[in-house]
């Protein structure tokens, strides 16, 4: 398929770009790339890039060593507001996904793109992880990699959670990544492969556990705000399994029912509260969702309304929003009560913006704490 004025603009500004966006990169991560013998960052003919979402730059970082820039699969939310969609829509070369939700589009998007000669880079999981470990790949992106037909290229991104953490508002310094680069499946196997094959051979590739990782090169990431924002994602303390009674101040923490308190490390570890890490403790935090459900809790935040048409975010206003018996109860610059169960598509972008669907229309709300129990009480799935 022959390229587009578009793709051929594109193409040249990423060249006129890219030795600047390598010396952020340098600045933003120490990089450490290995490869198999299979993988040629010189290559000419498309293929399939799929890799671990770990933190919000890694989606620069991975693609950066390969000369042809792939189209980049990317949220709608992306293509809605400034700077984010003069970069998607007049620089980079990104697909809109809705997160949440297959998406026939992004689908032919990706198969045109295939198809005029271009790489594409897809991070399967949908949305960076909030706990450490890799989350959920959904079988339609196995279904659409035997679709493509093209060499399957993985990246597994070590390094990058706990160098960035997704609900951290304190910087690390000493921040470094591991690339690892493998020849996943090759095009002309992937017709004899079931789905099933095709899933194990890329979920063995990516799947990634960073605190494990990071017990192998016990790398510091030393801060002085180390434990800050943690309350976004955990909600239930395992001393009393009080719920939304975590408070972080610097590198500590602690339970506002029972008092107990712990601490974020240099190394990431959470010490002297049970758990001394993310994924244990939302395991047992899961394992607890009848007292989140039964729950009361309030936040503040800030609305928009999402018009994926007209690719924009139009600011209602700040509001309250209160949760209680299966209904969200927002107040402020509108009056909203939402029951859980008219919910769909519901996902946290970002930090903590709360995103999803009513009655057909996409509500955004940028709220201020509680991001992580709000997504819980209306979906099961994240």
């Amino acid at each position: 398929m022959k390229r587009n004025r578009t793709d051929i603009r594109k193409g040249f500004i990423l060249w006129v770009l890219k030795p600047l966006v390598y010396i952020w990169m340098r600045l933003d991560q120490k990089r450490y790339v290995k490869r198999d013998e299979n993988v040629d960052f010189k290559r000419k003919e498309p293929f399939v890039l799929l890799a671990n979402h770990t933190f919000l730059f890694d989606i620069i970082h991975v693609p950066l060593r390969f000369r042809r820039v792939p189209y980049i699969v990317g949220s709608q939310t992306l293509f809605t507001k400034q700077p984010t969609k003069f970069l998607v829509t007049k620089i980079a070369r990104v697909i809109p996904k809705s997160k949440g939700k297959s998406d026939v589009l992004t689908a032919k998007g990706l198969i045109r793109a295939v198809r005029s000669g271009y790489p594409v880079l897809i991070f399967p999981e949908g949305d960076t992880t909030f706990y450490g470990k890799t989350n959920l790949i959904e079988m339609s992106t196995y279904k659409l990699v035997k679709t493509l037909g093209v060499d399957v290229l993985t990246c597994r991104v070590k390094g990058g959670y706990l160098s960035k953490p997704r609900w951290a508002t304190g910087k690390r310094k000493r921040r470094a990544i591991e690339l690892d680069y493998n020849m996943a499946i090759r095009k002309d196997e992937l017709a004899g492969l079931s789905l099933e094959d095709v899933a194990d051979r890329i979920e063995n590739n990516l799947t990634h556990d960073d605190y494990a990782y990071q017990k192998e090169v016990m790398r510091p990431h030393p801060g002085k705000r180390l434990a800050e924002g943690i309350e976004n994602v955990v909600y239930v303390c395992p001393f009393c399994e009080g719920v939304n009674s975590i408070v972080s101040k610097g590198n500590t923490f602690h339970c506002e029912t029972c008092g107990k308190e712990g601490t974020i490390d240099r190394y990431g570890f959470v010490r002297n509260f049970v758990y001394s890490d993310l994924i244990g403790w939302d395991a047992f935090q899961r394992s607890r969702k009848d007292l989140l459900d039964r729950s009361t809790f309030e936040t503040t935040g800030t609305l928009f309304h999402m018009d994926v048409e007209d690719q924009n975010q139009h600011l209602i206003g700040p509001i309250s929003i209160r949760y209680a018996d299966y209904v969200l109860h927002i107040r402020g610059s509108i009056e909203l009560d939402i029951p859980v169960e008219d919910i769909s598509n519901a996902t946290i972008t970002l930090r903590r913006d709360f995103g999803f669907n009513y009655q057909g229309r996409m509500h955004l709300i940028k709220v201020d704490r509680y991001g992580a129990s709000l997504l819980r009480v209306v979906q099961s799935k994240y």
